[in-house]
């Protein structure tokens, strides 16, 4: 069956005269009249009723005639989604990322002002996932946290990203605009295990190894937001990047002798030349104020 035959019957359909239809589809008779006896021996069904004077719709062709006009449509509807995927303006994305999705809430709201027909999932994973997700064409972006070293992805930074002691809403230190690490030396923390992040692990370490501590790491978590939640339950303290928005009963303080910090970057697989694609750089970029052109060239 082709969409041609499919055009000939809602034609003959609709006009229910084999004259008044070839000459609306611009052929004569004797094509259309083989094209609809085709259409009915692959179907099965007698679509007409029809005499030298007379043509009328069979209970089949009622139902098909239902089908039909869906069929068209879905056809019609396959072309424009089509054509606005071609400018980025429908189709869907996926992005990867580590924290917590409250970072990407500013830049994906606009982006979906813009092109609110692109649908957009989002998947929470450590930098090494979106790594391999990416190189599996799982996800088209990822908000790493690690230096990236490959030939077959883009890797650009958007941001530094210094720590913060994240707090209990009532806990002492809660009194303070900023604190010192050496405040929380008896404080019980919480955090991501090194298999969730090992940069973030890394240089977690190296700053209380620089302050001459070592921390009590009594709860991990495998990602930001658990961390977050333990916190609020009064569950202990945390170190959390300044990107991270806390969620309802914890507070974030400053703490003067941190002066370390990690680089939040965008990766993307150099083979992806989508337009979609395209356009969510551009929000990421325009967001963090990063001269588009400069980077993906």
């Amino acid at each position: 069956m082709e969409l041609r035959h499919i055009r000939y019957f809602l034609a003959l359909a609709e006009e229910l005269n084999f004259g008044r239809a070839a000459e609306r589809l611009h052929i004569a008779q004797p094509p259309l009249s083989r094209q609809i006896q085709e259409l009915e021996e692959e179907i099965g069904a007698k679509l007409f009723y029809r005499t030298k004077r007379h043509v009328e719709l069979t209970n089949a062709g009622k139902v098909f005639l239902n089908k039909a006009y869906q069929i068209l449509d879905q056809v019609e509807q396959a072309c424009v989604s089509t054509r606005l995927s071609s400018t980025g303006a429908e189709g869907e994305v996926v992005i990867g990322f580590s924290g917590t999705v409250q970072d990407l809430i500013p830049v994906i709201q606009k982006y979906h002002e813009l092109y609110p027909h692109v649908g957009i999932t989002l998947h929470q994973m450590n930098t090494a996932n979106q790594i391999k997700a990416l190189n599996e064409k799982r996800i088209d972006i990822g908000i790493v946290a690690a230096p990236v070293n490959s030939n077959k992805i883009h890797v650009r930074p958007l941001t530094k990203v210094c720590f913060l002691a994240t707090l209990p809403e009532k806990h002492p230190l809660a009194n303070k605009h900023s604190i010192n690490l050496r405040d929380l030396a008896d404080e019980t923390f919480i955090m991501t295990p090194k298999s969730a992040g090992v940069l973030y692990y890394e240089t977690f370490m190296s700053i209380f190894q620089m302050a001459g501590f070592a921390p009590k790491i009594m709860i991990q978590a495998n990602d930001l937001q658990s961390v977050l939640a333990l916190v609020a339950a009064g569950m202990g303290v945390a170190l959390t990047p300044s990107s991270s928005t806390p969620c309802g009963g914890v507070i974030q303080r400053k703490v003067e002798d941190i002066n370390v910090s990690l680089e939040a970057s965008i990766a993307w697989r150099k083979d992806n030349h989508s337009e979609i694609l395209d356009k969510l750089l551009k929000s990421f970029f325009n967001f963090f104020h990063i001269e588009f052109e400069n980077i993906v060239n």
